[in-house]
């Protein structure tokens, strides 16, 4: 019998929920995504996940959104199951792929939320297509020319204890799988084939003030990736922007604490 890769095994777990919760995997050009939820009526909320993350991501809150807000969760491209399976992973084409799960699904205007990378996007998104997007959701993201606070790839056993407890928080048990894991990434990913797409023309720092859609900025009080400062200049940059910090969370708020992230999400509606 094959070994079960538990990684593997968890990453499936959090997409099964999301059927679980109601939703339904949809696939339009190549790319994966989930729909469903909501009251005819209720406003569309698209939940945009990081980068070398995928839809399950958004598992421990999809079941708590349904009830008041429609999901369109996609698995970006190269991520998940979502196509090309190989080579550079272009910002403006990821930017392109969301435009088709959001045209297909024929929604009015969406909530866009997106965390880490999955911010990036969403604001690529809302410069691109601004008439589509009724408010702006960023969490522990970005998308700036400002150095993360830990490197993003690990060349040693530290290095990768580092990332975690940056993506994790302070008090995280780390273990030797995860540490592995990470080792394994520095290698394999897609935050290298991202990276290989040549990301500085799409840097934001000089558009922020392009944004005009009402924007929230989630943060994790812990979070070791995407720091403070960096928060305070995507407030600064932002006309009318609000920070919300995730006491208890670190760089993925809606994992490590679900319950207040929820909270806060439906504050900004």
């Amino acid at each position: 019998m094959a070994e079960i890769d538990p990684i593997s095994a968890v990453l499936e777990m959090g997409r099964a929920l999301l059927l679980t919760a109601g939703l339904t995997r949809c696939e339009t050009g190549g790319t994966t995504y989930f729909s469903g939820g909501g009251k005819t009526g209720a406003p569309v909320v698209v939940l945009v996940h990081g980068v070398n993350d995928q839809a399950g991501t958004w598992a421990p809150v999809a079941a708590k959104l349904t009830g008041n807000l429609r999901l369109i969760v996609p698995d970006l491209p190269g991520h998940g199951t979502s196509e090309p399976r190989t080579g550079p992973l272009n910002l403006p084409f990821m930017v392109e792929r969301l435009h088709a799960v959001i045209e297909k699904e024929e929604t009015g205007k969406v909530t866009l939320v997106g965390n880490s990378m999955g911010a990036w996007v969403s604001m690529l998104y809302v410069l691109t297509h601004p008439d589509r997007v009724e408010r702006l959701v960023i969490e522990s993201g970005g998308g700036l020319a400002i150095a993360p606070g830990v490197p993003l790839t690990a060349k040693t056993r530290e290095d990768a204890e580092r990332i975690l407890r940056a993506v994790h928080g302070p008090d995280a048990v780390i273990t030797e799988r995860g540490v592995n894991a990470t080792l394994k990434l520095s290698t394999d990913s897609q935050f290298l084939r991202v990276i290989a797409s040549n990301v500085f023309p799409h840097f934001l720092d000089a558009r922020l003030m392009e944004i005009d859609v009402p924007t929230t900025i989630l943060w994790g009080e812990h979070d070791g990736v995407v720091l403070r400062s960096y928060v305070d200049r995507l407030e600064s940059g932002i006309a009318g922007s609000k920070v919300k910090v995730i006491k208890g969370a670190a760089h993925i708020p809606h994992a490590q604490q679900p319950e207040l992230f929820v909270e806060a999400l439906l504050e900004t509606f």
